[in-house]
């Protein structure tokens, strides 16, 4: 095989070894290192990154719905030519075809770009930006999409290139007072201050303290990643004790429709699991092949890159799915949750004091056989246990020991749901010792915090299966949760 048509990407071509070169003093690339920095811990998800890997510089990213995602980047301290531009992006275009999958987005980062590309820079951005107010099928969009194809057909280029530009590649042309440690650290301390607001009330003298001390670790680390956690411990610990913060909550969103690449928040994107107006949810085995292993795998990521386990839930979810969620970022696994729900605050360690109001709660258990145990849990839906028998007086659930739990009451407070779920719980775990049930199949009526509080709280349960209410007296089962 020759030099010419070896595969890649490869770390060992002379393409990505480009930086090994040389060198010496205060580097364009490292400070636009430093300078994104801030921009990319405002991501919940942003992992690690990489100097000198098949790019200039790399940055990793985590995503509940898209699992690990790249952005490879090339850093030019001068205006780019139109030959320099064409030959980065046929480059990028060689990784991707190259390593398919590897990455979701390349950028050129640079200090000014050709005037004969502005009209071209211009037409991207012209119909990026507003992309987001017309639909896809939309005249405008679609006449914007061919005028700009065009455009890069005047300059010798095909379609093929023209959509893997749109689709791809950022063009970054403004980065162009960054040359010199003094004016880095004083676009650094800009971008801290905007991208990260926790850091808008430390002392400036502070700041270079931090800038140093990430110059000395991108330094150090050439070709080896680095990841979020070296960056926040490196950033806090060159901060005065007396000023050092306090670590975020992490922020995750659950959507019931397709995820925005912009929002900054990990982002369960669970369309299908929302059901829509007509409740037609996926199947048994998707919830468990997929809803299931992304909150598994969020977790575990968390665990690794993020150093607070307080999480501040947002959107929307089903009751299954609420539950699901709370079982993960359970309270044995260390989680505190603080979800918002019409514009309050529902945590997880907000206990009940001697203010809480009492909730009353009526039980009643139906005999029958088996090794499971049918629960269903109605707050303000008095018909919930006759509607799960009507549904399952024909299936394999009619014959199972039956424990209903009602009450007519709301729940009111934070403080009260958290008491109650201690109550919901207790009364399941009495019934399901003295039959000594495997597993309970749960059927739950009630507001949605409540719903997740009752999955953060079920360890020491038996594995709960889940139903989802689909129409009257109809229900499918939805997530198992061991």
């Amino acid at each position: 095989m020759t030099e010419n048509n070896k595969p890649t990407p490869s770390l060992l071509e002379p393409k990505s070894q480009g930086g090994d070169t040389a060198e010496t003093g205060f580097d364009f690339q490292t400070c636009l290192i430093l300078c994104k920095v801030p921009f990319w811990l405002s991501f919940e998800g942003f992992d690690s990154l990489i100097r000198e890997g098949v790019a200039d510089f790399e940055a990793k990213f985590f995503s509940p719905a898209e699992g690990i995602t790249r952005e490879a980047l090339e850093a030019k301290n001068h205006h780019v030519t139109p030959k320099e531009f064409w030959a980065e992006v046929e480059r990028f275009k060689e990784l991707d075809e190259g390593s398919p999958g590897s990455f979701s987005k390349f950028t050129i980062s640079c200090a000014g770009i050709s005037d004969e590309l502005k009209p071209l820079i211009n037409g991207l951005r012209r119909i990026r930006d507003p992309q987001p107010f017309y639909d896809a099928s939309s005249g405008v969009t679609v006449n914007s999409y061919a005028d700009y194809v065009e455009r890069v057909g005047k300059l010798e280029k095909d379609v093929e290139m023209a959509e893997f530009l749109y689709n791809k590649i950022q063009i970054e042309h403004n980065w162009n007072l960054i040359s010199e440690e003094e004016t880095a650290n004083g676009m650094f301390q800009s971008q801290l201050q905007r991208h990260l607001p926790e850091y808008e009330d430390l002392p400036v003298k502070e700041i270079p303290n931090i800038f140093r001390s990430l110059l000395a670790l991108v330094r150090s680390h050439k070709s080896r990643p680095i990841t979020r956690l070296q960056i926040e411990k490196t950033m806090q610990s060159a901060i005065s004790g007396k000023y050092r913060l306090e670590p975020k909550q992490v922020v995750i969103s659950t959507e019931m429709e397709e995820v925005t690449k912009s929002e900054k928040a990990l982002q369960f994107e669970w369309v299908s699991f929302f059901g829509g107006a007509e409740r037609v949810y996926p199947s048994e085995e998707e919830w468990n092949s997929k809803l299931v292993p992304q909150l598994y795998e969020t977790s575990k990521w968390l665990k690794s890159q993020r150093n607070t386990p307080r999480i501040e839930l947002n959107g929307n979810r089903r009751i299954s799915a609420a539950i699901a969620f709370g079982k993960v970022f359970s309270a044995v696994a260390g989680y505190t949750l603080d979800m918002n729900y019409r514009g309050e605050r529902w945590s997880t360690d907000d206990h009940a004091d001697s203010q809480t109001p009492n909730y009353t709660l009526t039980p009643t258990y139906v005999e029958g056989a088996g090794d499971r145990l049918l629960v269903t849990i109605g707050i303000m839906k008095e018909n919930l246990a006759s509607e799960v028998q009507t549904f399952t007086q024909n299936n394999d659930l009619s014959h199972l020991p039956k424990l209903h739990l009602f009450s007519s009451d709301p729940i009111v407070s934070a403080k009260q749901a958290n008491a109650t779920v201690e109550k919901i719980k207790r009364e399941i775990a009495i019934v399901a010792g003295k039959i000594g049930a495997k597993q309970i199949d749960l059927f739950f009526a009630g507001p949605t915090h409540l719903a997740l509080f009752l999955g953060y709280r079920s360890n020491a349960l038996p594995p709960i299966q889940c139903y989802e209410w689909v129409s009257n007296n109809k229900y499918i089962s939805t997530c198992f949760l061991k």
